[in-house]
């Protein structure tokens, strides 16, 4: 299998699996219940996604660290957006703006670890090739 695929299949797996969550018309919300749950689910989803869209981005597409970066939340983002409006159409399901936010907010979150981790992991290969 060729090795750019196989680094953009943990997150085209992982858009597929917010696809479906966001298919049912009552998706599992696992745990107690708490005010913003459904927001820190939304957060949590991307924030994992925003990972894995950076990194596919940097491994894959053998982009600069800003741009994996810059890409990964505006990708994220934007299928959030998408995703929100999917849910439109979907029985006792609504459109929100807020969960888009809480998607969007957990990339950047992720992209901003994966940028520092990246820029940290780059620094010490330098370091030990000198």
């Amino acid at each position: 299998m060729n090795r750019k695929l196989l680094r953009w299949l943990p997150a085209l797996l992982w858009a597929g699996a917010i696809f479906w969550l966001s298919a049912l018309p009552h998706p599992p919300t696992p745990g107690p219940d708490f005010p913003f749950k459904d927001k820190v689910g939304h957060w949590m989803l991307y924030c994992v996604f925003g990972w894995l869209l950076a990194y596919g981005l940097r491994r894959g597409q053998n982009l600069s660290l800003p741009k994996s970066v810059a890409l990964a939340i505006l990708m994220a983002s934007t299928y959030g957006a998408s995703d929100e409006f999917h849910q439109r159409f979907v029985p006792n399901r609504t459109c929100d703006v807020f969960d888009w936010t809480a998607d969007t907010l957990g990339a950047s979150a992720a992209a901003a670890v994966f940028y520092a981790y990246e820029s940290r992991r780059s620094a010490k290969a330098n370091r030990q090739a000198a």
